[in-house]
């Protein structure tokens, strides 16, 4: 079996989404011939770099592994991956979570922008290939746009990461006596926030709704508690803190209708986020209060998976509410294409790259009819 040293900055028994990811790239990369050990960089990220470093390379050099890996986000992480790859011999594959010159969320001016830009330089000149999964906020033509004479072949773009299809065929649906739509996931202020949902709750409920219950898991405050009670629908919010990931699997797939809530952030407009996944895996309708024109409303749009109700519409959440009460949206069909949308067929695309670049090769991508995917690869020289 060959292996890939990881450069990461959460490990495979940690909480959280990022470590989940880990452990479950770990788990699906083993299956498809590839042992994967993690080279751990945690915080703090400037200050504790010589010794991440050190216990890194003691890695590489007693692992032996054919391919070093680096995932940003933090983007520090590639200079790792740059750095044992050098010093060990092996190729290096960088990938990419989230962009790292153009992150969105990162001040234009700040000199924290001016390092990743020189990070970015490093990372397209220097990696023996670059990829990125289909839905973070890179647009197709950023490389060759913004670096046209490097060849295109060093950058390659994965299938979205998905759900992990094995995880949602064995878990059993929670039962809910009511209607229920559910919201799974963290909230940000003055740019994720459910306060639409809540209005439009209200105008549901006061043009004669019947009556639903309406749940939340994850982060939630007193101002959420106050627009709850001022539309009057206290009574139908209910919320519970974080909970693991097996244990929100089986309420994703029992409840009737799930909220996405993506804002019209312009910085969010290419993004489909890993909840959206989990939502799809679950087979469930979505309801999502977000700009139309974003990449997520057209995805949904697209695949017939649900209702898009502009940020501010509470009228036509209302509207959205009672249809999805009604059973006008009735969900997925039982033989809708949702497949390629899992983890386990990106997984199948990145073994591929995995052998393409510990081979010295690159990857190129195989033209197929069903534009919906760049699923399809094979070994280019």
């Amino acid at each position: 079996m060959k292996t890939a040293l990881l450069v990461s900055n959460r490990l495979p028994d940690e909480s959280g989404g990022r470590a989940e990811k880990v452990a479950t790239r770990v788990d699906l990369m083993g299956e498809r011939g590839w042992r994967v050990v993690v080279g751990h960089a945690p915080e703090p990220y400037v200050t504790g770099f010589p010794s991440a470093f050190r216990s890194i390379l003691r890695l590489a050099f007693r692992e032996n592994p054919d391919l070093i890996v680096s995932i940003n986000n933090p983007f520090h992480l590639h200079l790792h991956g740059f750095l044992v790859s050098r010093l060990v011999g092996v190729p290096w594959l960088a990938e990419l979570r989230d962009p790292i010159a153009a992150h969105p969320d990162r001040a234009l001016m700040s000199p924290r922008t001016w390092g990743a830009h020189a990070v970015e330089r490093l990372v397209v000149r220097e990696a023996d290939q670059v990829v990125w999964h289909d839905g973070i906020q890179i647009p197709d033509d950023y490389f060759a746009t913004n670096y046209p004479s490097l060849p295109p072949e060093r950058f390659f773009k994965l299938p979205v990461m998905g759900y992990e299809r094995a995880k949602f065929d064995a878990a059993l649906a929670e039962e809910y006596e009511e209607f229920t739509i559910t919201y799974a996931g963290s909230f940000y202020e003055g740019w994720i926030e459910p306060y639409t949902f809540l209005s439009g709750l209200g105008a549901y409920r006061e043009a004669g709704g019947e009556p639903l219950r309406a749940q939340f898991y994850g982060d939630w405050s007193p101002e959420y508690d106050r627009a709850a009670r001022e539309a009057g629908v206290a009574d139908w919010v209910e919320t519970h803190e974080f909970v693991p990931h097996e244990e929100i699997v089986p309420v994703l797939k029992g409840s009737d209708a799930l909220l996405y809530v993506g804002g019209d952030d312009p910085g969010n407009r290419l993004n489909l986020p890993s909840k959206l996944w989990d939502y799809v895996g679950a087979r469930t309708p979505i309801l999502a209060v977000v700009d139309p024109e974003f990449r997520v409303a057209e995805f949904l749009r697209e695949h017939e998976l649900g209702l898009v109700v502009e940020p501010g519409d509470a009228e036509g959440v209302a509207d959205a509410l009672g249809w999805l009460r009604a059973g006008e949206m009735g969900g997925f069909d039982d033989d809708a294409d949702v497949e390629r949308f899992s983890r386990e067929h990106s997984a199948d695309v990145l073994a591929q790259v995995f052998d393409a670049v510990a081979a010295g090769r690159n990857v190129v991508r195989v033209p197929r009819s069903d534009a919906d995917t760049d699923a399809d690869t094979g070994p280019g020289r």
